[in-house]
């Protein structure tokens, strides 16, 4: 097994028995009665609530703020985050790894936790001292181990 199938492994199980079933059916009801922006734009909203249940506190600095998001993340079983910058395209790059994953008849890879991360980064870098609460985390590719997510204003 190579690392990647490892850690899709390990990401597949961080969801408890108890709770695959609700949140496999959870997911189904909601593929069912909501359109794909509709469904994001919940799931964004449902990982903003989040962030607020778990704050942050103020970070000085990129290695302190991945810090603190990790003993966040790992208190929930929900993996890790690399942070960078990209300068070039002035950008935050976090790089999410084996995040929790619940597939569905029509999303076997559980995809849709992508939204969920979206919305809870979002929330948890907006209420950083400086930021602007407005700026939006975007997916970007993935492997099925990590997920790529960019953090950066978006030009006008």
């Amino acid at each position: 097994m190579n690392d990647q199938n490892a850690i899709t492994y390990f990401a597949r199980r961080g969801v408890a028995t108890q709770w695959r079933t609700f949140m496999r059916a959870m997911m189904e009801t909601l593929e069912g009665h909501l359109d794909t922006p509709g469904r994001e734009g919940m799931l964004r909203l449902v990982g903003a609530r989040m962030a607020a249940l778990m704050p942050l506190p103020a970070c000085a600095t990129l290695a302190e703020l991945e810090a603190r998001i990790n003993d966040t993340l790992a208190a929930i079983d929900w993996g890790y985050v690399q942070m960078s910058l990209d300068m070039n395209n002035r950008t935050m790059v976090l790089r999410h790894v084996a995040a929790p994953q619940v597939g569905t008849h029509a999303d076997l890879a559980g995809a849709w936790i992508g939204s969920v991360l979206e919305g809870l980064y979002a929330s948890w870098l907006g209420s950083q001292p400086g930021a602007e609460p407005t700026v939006p985390v975007r997916k970007g590719s993935a492997d099925g181990a990590s997920l790529l997510l960019h953090y950066a204003k978006i030009a006008a």
